[in-house]
């Protein structure tokens, strides 16, 4: 019998998705189903977990789930069994929920990993031994440790973390789960006991207090069967139904007065301060005045047109670089307005401005309604696109709906379903708008947190840090200390209990051939001679392209069924002079400059800016293709099929008509300057700016667009600009147009719904006779792609005996990469057998996993193969004992060549598996195989059977080949011969002198603590491009283990497990 009852089931109507919702009668467990086609099974284990402290019970009981359950009861089992099955597993806690993810490669594996996974979320096994290494520890040196504990002290005394947690506890009541610091402040976690740990799970990890999300393609009936028969063995449900954490108690009002707070955050550079401004808004049933909230934070921030972008961040001597927009959907959700790099003195005067722009805007003649209405068919269509490429919107949706929703699943259609709110709020009025800004920003008592830096708290933050570690030493002596030492060792000996290979391989092994990829079609254009082994020479899109005539450009199409399209113009800047690249973080921002067409028509960028929101979703001007291949220039703006000509005379008149405005270019370049402190405080951005710095030369527009690296460049050019010599900088910022923006090194990919554009060749005829050459022997051979490699200094080349350490202002934990060559072409042998290594040491449970993470010595450790750059990387993140970390690194790579420790073959299959699953990841729906397809065939070289060729050399391979390669190519990342290193350290790091008894020279850059702000026009600040760009990197192979790309950094303030 099917215990589990239908309560919903619909099909979406904006997207190809259909969504069933099922509650079990006996147990109260709840299943939704997110059907669409995808080579990819999500599954999403939402708890709705509620504290009123700030002790991070739900965040560590997180951690615990993963080290076993009570049928399987070995540490990473639930891992281990997921790298054999495609899969992979990960976890975040918020404020209100806490959800594990279930990543699979086809149905196959999924269906195998579910019920184990259930059985570690209601089974776990809870050990002392697992809480003292994972939670918080003391080892035999003194030093403060544990997973969790790592996690939170990287984190802690950020500005990001300081203001919004004193947002929440100002908005919330003090008993309010809302305010609780759901992570786990780290004086919490020192007194936290596994007890109280058991005793949450007893309370929360009910069934039904449990809801299971699916999305992909699964056997539905086989689905229903497996849940019901994992069902019968759960408690059923009792007579006294449970209360819903967050609904069935007190709801948080409004607060009854608006409250303006300074807070303090620890950082040597006292210029710049940010703002958090929160209001509790609509309740979370009220679908419009959900969205209609939502179209006001984007009316507010979201374009360089934007209200309070308009008044704060795109005028001289800016207010503040950024302005940003958030929700935290809770009971009534929450508003949060974020205001970055505000100058410090004019805290308070920026808080007030809001305030009274707020104001202003609840009268009709104020508001700008047209580009109110304008906002929402942008947000509608952004929100159609995204729905068509991920369906982790509708899995988001589903996890509020379990919490928040009706009972009888009704929300879950009424939030999902259709668009029609969005339809309603086009035809609203002045008026309405009005009284929506009035009801919810102004009427609505606020609370502002002006988060202001104090060196005097950052110089006390670190003396309190180093009297802990005295005293801790004091208190336990020689003795307590040697105490610790054994019980952590006997704790990991515990932990590490190996798990017996035929736990494992009873299961089985999942057939790859079982996975459906998705297929795109490839077509090619004009003067396009790619090597491309996959172009169609049929069907209909083939005859359309075969009766139009050819134009000159490089043109090459890539087709599958969508609404949208997305136009890639690839470009090489081999032909600019190297001191012209510093100039690409203005670049960047040539769709917000104004236009000067041919007829004389001067359109202002305000006017711009509208009007490419009227025809496209999305523009901009950055690096590469879809974060690969930074050493590329590139354009990518989006549209819909049928704006498809628009799109193409938006290209022309932004890239060769744009102006290069005085004020317009001091505006960007102050932006850029008082963003500088901000990006400072960024540990891990400071480390690749060092490397950066070091290993690529001036020709490498990497480098070029550093923010330490061109910290002199953008005052100087401030400085030119107030002596009268603003020529100059537009002369350089033209050279740069004239030498990139031609047909003799563009090439334009389109990708997307191909085949229902009107014209696909023909419509580019004017932008070639705009933008084609003129004649002068300023071309490039485009076929060679420019390759990081290429610019690699002498010390980057020679890759030995150095190492560059910077102070972080206010950080407490470490950052560090180490570097070794390895070879650049992506088909050499060695390639495909390092990926099979980097895995198996750097991949989830692996040696690396155990030895570093599972000590506590970091909250990662991971191996990447940087082919691009011709670099294998060893990097430590957020590490709480760097030295020991590095160290354990050597002393496990060292073990394995020297014969001491054996390559296990069950997790050399694991690792093999492990690395379908990613190239499956990669290509989880059509944009991304597309995208794939073309850098595989085009940048990469290595063809479109690039897959089948590397799975099939991966499984020839033995321990043999791997203790070969790791000799060859690990053992150097950890000897001084052979290796670079790169660390941003805090101030009392003995790194060091570490790495100087390793035979290391060592050099130290202090950041520059002062970075005075634009307007005051000091000499000493700067900044650079985007801070994605700067530390993403687009060169890692298909079995990169990458760091912990943590949502911790970003003011959603959920905690990732970073399986």
């Amino acid at each position: 019998m099917n215990n589990f009852v239908r309560q919903t089931a619909f099909d979406v109507e904006y997207a190809p998705t259909r969504i069933c919702k099922w509650r079990s009668s006996r147990t109260g467990l709840q299943l939704t189903y997110i059907n669409r086609p995808s080579p990819i099974v999500n599954g999403y284990f939402a708890v709705a977990t509620e504290i009123e402290n700030d002790s991070g019970l739900p965040h560590t009981l997180e951690h615990l789930v993963f080290m076993g359950s009570k049928a399987y009861p070995y540490k990473g089992f639930l891992d281990s069994l997921g790298n054999r099955f495609f899969s992979s597993t990960n976890a975040w806690t918020s404020v209100d929920q806490t959800v594990y993810t279930l990543t699979s490669a086809g149905w196959e594996g999924f269906r195998t990993l579910l019920p184990v996974y259930l059985d570690h979320l209601f089974h776990p096994t809870l050990t002392d031994e697992a809480c003292l290494t994972e939670i918080y520890h003391i080892d035999g040196r003194g030093k403060e440790k544990g997973v969790v504990f790592s996690e939170m002290q990287g984190i802690e005394s950020q500005a990001w973390f300081i203001t919004y947690m004193s947002l929440m506890k100002s908005l919330y009541a003090e008993k309010s789960g809302y305010s609780s610091e759901t992570g786990g402040l780290m004086s919490e976690l020192r007194k936290l006991s596994n007890n109280q740990i058991r005793d949450f799970h007893k309370s929360m990890y009910t069934p039904d207090n449990l809801c299971v999300v699916i999305t992909g393609s699964v056997e539905e009936e086989e689905l229903l069967d497996m849940m019901s028969k994992f069902d019968d063995k759960l408690s059923p449900l009792t007579y006294v139904p449970r209360k819903r954490p967050f609904v069935d108690c007190p709801h948080d009002l409004p607060p009854r007065e608006s409250i303006v707070k300074t807070v303090p955050f620890p950082d040597a550079d006292e210029n710049m301060g940010e703002i958090v401004i929160g209001w509790i808004g609509p309740e979370s049933g009220q679908t419009l005045d959900n969205l209609a909230v939502d179209m006001v934070g984007s009316y507010l921030s979201d374009s360089p047109i934007s209200l309070l972008n308009v008044h704060l961040v795109e005028i001289e001597s800016p207010l503040a670089t950024e302005v940003s927009y958030g929700t935290d959907d809770f009971v009534r959700t929450g508003l949060n307005l974020t205001i970055s790099g505000v100058p410090t003195p004019n805290l308070e005067k920026v808080n007030e401005k809001i305030k009274q722009l707020l104001q202003k805007q609840t009268t009709p003649e104020h508001l700008d309604l047209k580009y109110m209405r304008q906002v929402v068919n942008q947000q509608k269509l952004k929100f159609i696109a995204i729905t068509e490429e991920d369906p982790s919107t509708f899995s988001n949706v589903a996890i509020l709906e379990f919490i928040y929703g009706n009972q009888d699943s009704s929300d879950l259609a009424k939030w999902t379903k259709d668009l029609k709110e969005f339809d309603v709020l086009s035809t609203w009025t002045a008026e309405q708008w009005c009284g929506v800004i009035d009801k919810y920003f102004v009427q609505n008592h606020s609370v502002s947190i002006l988060g202001r830096p104090s060196s005097e708290l950052n110089k006390a933050m670190k003396l309190e840090n180093k009297s802990r570690l005295k005293k801790i030493k004091a208190v336990l002596g020689p003795e307590g200390l040697a105490k610790k030492t054994k019980c952590l060792e006997d704790a990991q000996r515990k932990n590490d209990t190996p798990i017996p290979d035929e736990l494992i391989t009873n299961f089985g092994k999942p057939d790859p051939s079982k996975i459906q990829f998705i297929e795109t079609d490839s077509y090619r254009g004009g003067s396009n001679r790619e090597r491309f082994g996959k172009y169609k020479e049929s069907g209909r899109f083939y005859e359309i392209l075969s009766k139009e005539p050819k134009v000159p450009l490089s043109l090459h199409f890539e087709d599958y069924k969508s609404k949208f399209v997305n136009l890639h113009v690839i470009m090489t800047s081999r032909s600019l002079r190297a001191d012209l690249l510093k100039y690409f973080s203005i670049m960047k921002e040539i769709f917000s400059l104004p236009i000067q067409l041919p007829n004389g028509e001067l359109i202002p960028y305000e006017s711009v800016i509208s009007g490419l929101s009227d025809d496209l979703i999305l523009f901009q001007f950055d690096n590469g293709i879809e974060n690969q291949f930074a050493e590329l220039p590139s354009v990518k703006v989006k549209f819909e099929t049928l704006k498809f000509e628009n799109a193409i005379e938006w290209l022309i008149k932004v890239l060769k008509y744009s102006v290069f405005d005085e004020t317009r270019i001091k505006i960007i370049i102050e932006k850029i300057i008082n963003s500088l402190p901000d990006k400072k405080r960024n540990e891990e951005l400071m480390m690749y700016s060092l490397q950066y710095r070091t290993v690529f030369n001036d020709s490498s527009l990497r480098k070029a667009q550093d923010c330490i690296n061109t910290e002199d460049f953008y005052h100087e050019l401030l400085e030119k600009i107030e002596n009268g010599r603003f020529s100059e900088i537009a002369a350089d910022l033209e050279e740069i147009r004239a030498h990139l923006f031609t047909t003799d090194v563009m090439k334009l990919y389109i990708v997307g719904g191909c085949s229902e554009l009107t014209h696909p060749f023909t419509s580019f005829n004017k932008f070639y006779d705009e933008f084609k050459s003129s004649g002068e022997k300023n071309s490039v051979d485009f076929d060679q792609i420019p390759r990081a490699f290429e610019y690699r200094t002498a010390v980057g080349e020679v890759c030995s005996k150095k190492a560059y350490l910077v102070g972080s202002p206010a950080g407490e934990s470490t950052h560090l990469i180490s570097l070794t060559p390895i070879p650049t072409n992506y088909l050499d042998e060695d390639i495909f057998k390092i990926a099979l290594a980097g895995e198996y040491l750097g991949g989830v449970e692996s040696p690396f996993w155990r030895g570093i993470r599972g000590t506590g010595l970091a909250y990662g450790a991971n191996i990447r193969s940087l082919i691009e750059s011709g670099y294998l990387s060893f990097t430590i993140y957020r590490g709480a004992d760097a030295e020991q970390a590095w160290a354990t690194g050597k002393d496990i790579v060292d073990s394995i060549v020297s014969g001491k420790t054996q390559i296990d073959h069950v997790n050399l299959e694991n690792a093999v598996a492990a690395i379908v699953n990613e190239l499956a990841n990669s290509e989880s729906n059509t944009y991304d195989s597309a995208i794939t397809k073309i850098t595989n065939e085009i940048f990469k070289r290595r063809g479109s059977s690039y897959m089948k060729h590397f799975l099939s050399r991966l499984n020839t391979f033995t321990s043999k080949d791997m203790v070969y390669i790791i000799k060859k190519y690990f053992s150097p990342l950890f000897a001084l011969e052979s290796s670079l290193v790169f660390a941003c350290i805090p101030k009392a790091s003995n790194l060091a002198e570490f790495l100087e008894r390793q035979g290391y020279d060592v050099s130290f850059e202090e950041l520059n603590a002062v970075a005075t702000a634009a307007h005051e026009h000091d000499s000493n600040g700067g900044c650079c491009g985007n801070q994605e760009s700067e530390i993403s990197d687009e060169e890692s192979a298909e079995s990169d283990s990458e760091s912990d790309d943590d949502s911790d950094d970003d003011d959603e303030h959920d905690y990732d497990d970073c399986e």
